[in-house]
């Protein structure tokens, strides 16, 4: 049995954690595929028990300890083999950024070893989280670790509040109005935004609209495609069936086919 919880932050990390999940594969299962389509958080992930398969669009995985940043195009698959033991945490576009000053654009498109950035803490987290055998225990533990961080936040991140902005308008901007509010012209906003998050304004809203229309499907399986493509601001439903076979590699109801569950309910759910 593959057994798979999800919750959302406390109230405190919420302008930079989406929410925690924790996916059990039982050792009687046979090994399963999920595809992982483009996405906009950044996500901590540690691997608890048998190593999965993680197939990233440039190369194998193989670290315990993996962040990765926004995926602005078909991230990858993977490959769930029984033991698999993995907790993840799911943050805003640029809430890992916020806590730890790692610039967006250094793991945008990519997945790196977390212990080569932070150094020995998340190793100490990993070891911890390892030493628990229930998630509410686990979220408990990152949650404290999350919260000494908030303290060393920096507000003079203007283009990763910018970046959390327009996931949070589920890509539904005028990117003139954003580089007004900064005080910037078109093209040199444009620059900046890219230079510091590793992908350009358009192609983030593109992502992050895309994104949207696949929470609230998943979220309301009942919603009918045509009614989401009219909702998220699409011309029309080829109009968004285009944007899904770029970001994903196939058509919206394949797509739903084929990740399982790489974004859990409490993600989906997320405001």
């Amino acid at each position: 049995m593959q057994l798979l919880m999800s919750t959302h932050p406390r109230p405190e990390l919420r302008p930079y954690v989406r929410a925690y999940a924790q996916r059990v594969v039982g050792t009687s299962e046979p090994v399963s595929v999920e595809s992982v389509p483009a996405q906009l958080e950044q996500i901590l992930n540690f691997e608890l028990g048998v190593m999965p398969g993680i197939f990233h669009r440039d190369g194998k995985l193989t670290d315990v300890a993996l962040i990765g940043g926004a995926q602005t195009t078909f991230s990858g698959h993977l490959d769930l083999r029984p033991g698999v033991e993995s907790f993840a945490v799911f943050f805003q576009p640029a809430g890992w950024t916020l806590l730890y000053d790692v610039p967006v654009c250094e793991i945008t498109n990519r997945f790196v070893d977390a212990r080569a950035i932070i150094g020995p803490d998340i190793r100490a987290l990993w070891n911890r989280l390892g030493d628990m055998s229930t998630f509410g225990a686990r979220v408990r533990i990152v949650e404290e670790f999350l919260l000494d961080r908030i303290s060393f936040v920096s507000t003079t991140n203007h283009m990763a509040a910018t970046a959390n902005y327009v996931f949070w308008q589920r890509g539904a901007i005028r990117i003139p109005e954003l580089a007004s509010a900064h005080s910037l012209g078109l093209r040199q906003f444009e620059r900046k935004f890219e230079r510091e998050t590793g992908a350009s304004p358009k192609v983030f809203a593109r992502v992050a609209r895309f994104q949207s229309a696949l929470d609230a499907k998943l979220a309301s399986p009942q919603r009918t495609w045509l009614d989401i493509a009219h909702s998220y601001g699409y011309h029309d439903q080829m109009h968004m069936i285009h944007d899904f076979e770029k970001l994903s590699r196939t058509t919206p109801s394949h797509l739903i086919a084929q990740m399982g569950d790489v974004r859990p309910p409490a993600l989906a759910l997320a405001s």
